[in-house]
């Protein structure tokens, strides 16, 4: 056994082993003595003290303990399993647990797993995220099927999908720092963001002739969520998660927590067509109201809805886009835009604006609020659409 020696340094401590001496450090940190060995050399441990000290004093927690990413993807999985952020899309790139056929439970590894899995924490720096950044935009994705070939066309990886993929792994390396696990969490150490620029200007709806083709294209549950989503323009995590007890139908009110908005308490009114749907909805043995047709809470239906868009003639068009629709319809039925923003729980107007994207038709019968501002019009104009089939020009006198 070895023997442990004090030193005429504070916090610096001598081990004689049976092989070597070395010295080591105690010291405090997150509220907890840490005890380190460096090695043989006294300024180097000096050294290494202070900057344990500095470390402490800037709120870093050292964890000595070596631990995996996968072990905290593990972690993290067993905490928040069920969750609809985990289950919709977290599981995905952080890894998730299944039994196989023996029933044992096994762990699958999944984007960030595979490529971190047996890596320390500590061992996972700014720089190395900045490699998989390049590394996962370099990688290609599967496209559309090409049938000569009999096989998926490849494509360039989107930022968007990179991005979110790093914004995963940030969250879950936060939640390391949170646990005492690391001390701090690299992304902090970028200068500039390590995401891709976004644009977030895209506004695409649907026409009602479009809204009327696609519920008759899609199944009754799937038309139920449709329509819940025009209704009330909730994100679709947001829709999936309502349960029964969020519904007050007779005050013709829901409440729900906004999952982007770490669990913002809304309130939101419901329209009449939206309580009679929520009447019609069978309550069956889950408390969620959506459900799949088998009565089990939906966490995604992205193949059924892509199904039901392709078979409507549909292109061009995400479960996002529903929330669009609410919007611009709300807005072109004549709503006022500070209306609209409380409809989709917009912090500012400007966002609002941004989904109050109107049709031409609509634009154009607006428009002519301006007629007769400058004095009488001395011409009448008739439109191309008010012509009879028989006749070509774009416009006519109707006064010639």
């Amino acid at each position: 056994m070895g023997e442990y020696l004090k030193t005429r340094y504070p916090g610096i401590y001598k081990y004689v082993g049976a092989k070597k001496t070395v010295y080591g450090i105690d010291y405090y940190a997150g509220g907890k003595k840490h005890r380190e060995i460096v090695g043989p050399l006294l300024g180097e441990t000096r050294k290494k003290l202070n900057n344990r000290k500095d470390q402490s004093d800037k709120g870093i927690v050292v964890q000595k303990k070596k631990i995996t990413f996968r072990k905290l993807a593990q972690k993290y999985a067993d905490l928040h399993s069920g969750k609809p952020s985990y289950q919709g899309s977290q599981k995905y790139f952080i890894g998730y647990w299944y039994e196989d056929e023996e029933k044992q439970r096994q762990w699958k590894d999944m984007i960030l797993t595979k490529h971190f899995g047996d890596w320390k924490l500590f061992e996972i720096n700014s720089h190395e995220i900045e490699k998989f950044r390049k590394l996962r935009k370099e990688a290609p994705v599967k496209g559309k099927w090409d049938e000569e070939k009999k096989t998926h066309i490849e494509k360039e990886r989107s930022d968007v999908s990179v991005n979110r993929e790093l914004e995963v792994l940030r969250h879950i390396l936060n939640k390391a720092v949170e646990w005492g696990w690391v001390g701090e969490n690299p992304f902090k150490r970028f200068k500039e963001s390590i995401f891709f620029a976004e644009r977030n200007d895209r506004v695409r709806f649907l026409e009602e002739d479009e809204i009327q083709k696609l519920l008759e294209v899609s199944p009754p549950y799937l038309g139920d969520i449709i329509k819940g989503a025009i209704f009330t323009g909730l994100r679709k995590g947001d829709l999936l998660n309502l349960k029964w007890s969020d519904v007050d139908l007779e005050r013709g009110f829901l409440t729900y927590r906004e999952q982007k908005k770490r669990d913002k308490f809304r309130v939101k009114e419901l329209n009449d067509d939206m309580i009679c749907l929520l009447m019609e909805i069978p309550k069956g043995q889950s408390d969620h109201i959506f459900c799949d047709p088998d009565g089990k809470p939906l966490m995604d239906m992205k193949r059924s809805f892509s199904t039901a868009l392709m078979k409507a003639g549909i292109k061009d068009f995400h479960f996002h886009d529903l929330r669009h629709t609410s919007a611009s319809h709300l807005l072109m039925r004549g709503a006022s835009l500070k209306t609209v923003q409380e409809h989709l729980g917009h912090t500012t107007i400007g966002m609002t604006q941004r989904y109050s994207h109107l049709s031409r038709d609509f634009k154009r019968e607006e428009i002519q609020r301006l007629n007769g501002l400058c004095g009488e019009s001395s011409k009448k104009l008739v439109r191309s659409d008010q012509i009879s089939e028989t006749e070509s020009q774009p416009y006519v006198n109707a006064t010639a």
